[in-house]
């Protein structure tokens, strides 16, 4: 039997539509991804997951700390949606375990740059680019960007909202590679906390938790493993 748990932090700048002033605090806005073309706008985003495994009567817990950061600027429009230029700044996954540990940076990802399709409100539309970007994992297999780029931007709401409201939002990935096999549904509840400027940049910030299902087979050290949480 195999538990998950799993926290994310993601710190990073969600842009507004333009024209937004501070006079409309406390009356409803609409509020989208909107990126320069000359000034990338940087994230960083950590995560720590919890993989306890009970078999027959014996407990072990593997911890798992993954670390995304990268740059991005708008690359154009394709329709009403965004294309990004995504250059990564860091990537990496290790592992603690009872039986030692594992995994660190990805080596020769560092200024890697793919190009992706979002809607304005976050929705992964075209992440071709970025599963153009194929690494190995220590101890997991081949895996590629698209991973991390597929729920990286938090889900906007399409109806204005005003600092305080909040809203459901429900997703569902599947990744596949030569190792590896998995599917993640989501349902998170978004808040907007409040409007704010950064650089002179009108920005939201938006805070979100929630629950999920994880499901995931793949080959490590030679052996066939899967987990569910």
């Amino acid at each position: 039997m195999n538990q998950l748990k799993k926290s994310t932090t993601l710190t990073g700048l969600i842009l507004l539509l333009s024209g937004l002033s501070f006079s409309l605090l406390s009356q409803e806005v609409t509020i989208a991804y909107k990126y320069s073309a000359d000034k990338p706008v940087s994230y960083s985003s950590t995560s720590e997951m919890a993989q306890i495994i009970d078999m027959q009567g014996q407990t072990m817990q593997i911890d798992v700390t993954s670390a995304f950061g990268c740059s991005v600027k708008q690359a154009g429009l394709q329709g009403k949606d965004l294309v990004l230029e995504i250059t990564v700044d860091t990537l990496g996954q290790s592992s603690d375990s009872p039986m030692g540990n594992s995994g660190g940076p990805i080596m020769g990802i560092k200024g890697k740059t793919c190009k992706i399709v979002v809607s304005p409100y976050g929705k992964a539309v075209d992440l071709s680019g970025a599963e153009a970007i194929v690494f190995n994992v220590e101890g997991s297999g081949e895996s590629n960007l698209s991973e991390s780029l597929h729920d990286f931007f938090p889900l906007l709401p399409e109806n204005p909202v005003k600092p305080g409201d909040t809203w459901n939002t429900s997703d569902s990935s599947a990744m596949k590679t030569a190792a590896m096999d998995r599917t993640l549904i989501s349902n998170i509840i978004n808040k907007l906390e409040a409007i704010e400027m950064v650089d002179g940049v009108e920005c939201a910030r938006i805070t979100k938790e929630g629950t999920g299902t994880f499901k995931m087979s793949l080959q490590a050290q030679g052996m066939d493993l899967s987990i569910k949480g």
